[in-house]
């Protein structure tokens, strides 16, 4: 019986390194799912933020193509006014107001339009910052499998020294 107890204890320090191990393999197999996760989900944010600039630029030319229609419209009217009025809308002042109107309508476009780029200029850059989170959660998915078979094998030889030098104290050589 007295030899019962260490080899006991030898076992238990055996199972204890092998469920140690198993450990290990589970929570690398964890990291690597949550990482993938999380690299799907920056990818899912990043087409949703490319698609948001493709968007604000349409929605840029449609608001730019109405204020040049609304500007049309004005210049339509200040012509019918100003003809009405007996002036002649091909020179003076007349034409000097129409000029101004056209020179508004045309900034108040290329505003929109800017204002759009800007706008999509910065869901360009939240597509890009995503791509990063992508990239850098596949590489935390990939070391932690890559890294996983070097954490078992020093688990192992922790486990089997521990093993080996309570069995040696317990069972001395006889030389």
């Amino acid at each position: 019986m007295g030899a019962a107890l260490p080899v006991a204890a030898l076992a238990m320090s055996a199972i204890g390194t092998g469920l140690s191990v198993a450990g290990q393999a589970n929570q690398a197999q964890a990291q690597a799912g949550q990482a993938n996760y999380m690299s799907q989900v920056a990818r899912n944010n990043q087409v949703a933020a490319q698609r948001n600039a493709t968007l604000a630029l349409q929605q840029g030319d449609v608001d730019a193509q109405k204020s040049q229609l609304r500007t049309a419209q004005l210049e339509g009217s200040q012509r019918a006014a100003l003809a009405s009025q007996g002036g002649d809308v091909d020179s003076g002042s007349d034409l000097d107001i129409l000029g101004d109107t056209a020179r508004a309508g045309y900034t108040d476009a290329a505003t929109i339009r800017n204002n759009a780029a800007l706008k999509a200029y910065n869901y360009d850059i939240q597509a890009n910052d995503a791509l990063g989170s992508a990239n850098d959660d596949d590489f935390q998915g990939a070391n932690a499998t890559a890294s996983l078979p070097y954490s078992i094998g020093s688990t192992l030889l922790g486990g089997l020294s521990n093993v080996a030098g309570k069995a040696g104290s317990w069972f001395p050589s006889s030389t």
